[in-house]
């Protein structure tokens, strides 16, 4: 199913995952929503599996520990039952696409995905709902893009198999960098994955601060500084400077490609101090200039 606009609050607060008392609740369904706002807030109370993105624009997530920001460039995964605040506060329309998966879809796919044929063919009519995801953003692939142009071409079954999929691989990937880091205790191990999460999830929502500060990450975890940046190189393979500056890079290509702005503005935007720190930094990346790009790869049509 696909909708145009969020439903209103109190019919929000009646979506379950499991109905008990169907006068006062309503089972999450299969949907895509699409909608375009400039202001919007609503409360999940208790969400069914979910997949944040968005076409265009921000999205600001809160959790009871976490504020996070999904833009064009990233998309957030959410467990079942699980609680969050929702907002939209933009000068220009933000196109959404999130997507929520019916309960009992998601556990019978999930047990077709996570079992072996030969399980499947003795007994093919169980499901599962035990996996647990982490919840946190990722960074859109091709491959996750890809499927979500699928989707009005492809049959609603196989799309959301598709993405859960899809959703299982970047999962069992994150929780495999776990076992770069050094630890004795398996208990120490989780904690401290569990932290640079929540770290890179922070980088990813703060990057365009051009006083953002890798000090404050470590603060923010609960960490001593040295500490930290040792551990988050052990996990992602770089610095969280690095990881920054990666980022900032991304953001930037993504922006000379599919929009009009000044590449002044573009480098405040995502996060430099200066304008004219961008071209070296991007001319070093890119092998070429960003003018050069962007006449080279824009997609952006002036009309």
């Amino acid at each position: 199913m696909r909708a145009f606009e969020f439903p209103k609050q109190d019919s929000i607060d009646r979506l379950r995952n499991v109905v008990e008392s169907p006068s006062k609740e309503i089972e999450w369904p299969n949907v895509v929503v699409t909608a375009s706002y400039k202001n919007y807030q609503k409360s999940i109370s208790e969400s069914s599996f979910t997949i944040l993105a968005n076409t265009s624009g921000t999205i600001k997530l809160s959790t009871s520990k976490r504020y996070i920001k999904v833009c064009e460039q990233t998309f957030y995964i959410s467990n079942p039952f699980e609680s969050f605040r929702y907002e939209i506060d933009s000068e220009d329309l933000v196109d959404t696409f999130n997507i929520h998966i019916n309960f009992d879809f998601y556990s019978k796919a999930q047990y077709a995905l996570l079992n072996s044929n030969e399980k499947l063919l003795d007994t093919p009519y169980e499901q599962d709902s035990s996996y647990k995801y982490i919840n946190q953003l990722h960074y859109r692939n091709s491959s996750f893009n890809e499927i979500i142009q699928s989707y009005s071409t492809e049959n609603e079954a196989s799309f959301l198999m598709d993405i859960l999929k899809h959703s299982l691989v970047i999962d069992h990937k994150e929780k495999g960098r776990s076992f770069n880091i050094q630890a004795t205790k398996k208990s120490t191990r989780k904690e401290l994955a569990k932290r640079m999460v929540e770290a890179k999830d922070y980088i990813y929502s703060n990057y365009n601060d051009s006083e953002f500060s890798i000090k404050n990450v470590s603060k923010l975890v609960s960490m001593s500084h040295f500490h930290f940046l040792r551990v988050f190189k052990n996990v992602y393979g770089i610095s969280p400077h690095q990881y920054l500056k990666r980022i900032r890079i991304e953001r930037a290509k993504y922006l000379l490609n599919n929009t009009d702005l000044p590449i002044s503005t573009i480098a405040f935007s995502v996060g430099f101090k200066e304008s004219t720190t961008i071209y070296p930094i991007l001319k070093n990346h890119l092998s070429t200039t960003p003018q050069d790009y962007r006449k080279k790869f824009s997609n952006f049509q002036k009309s």
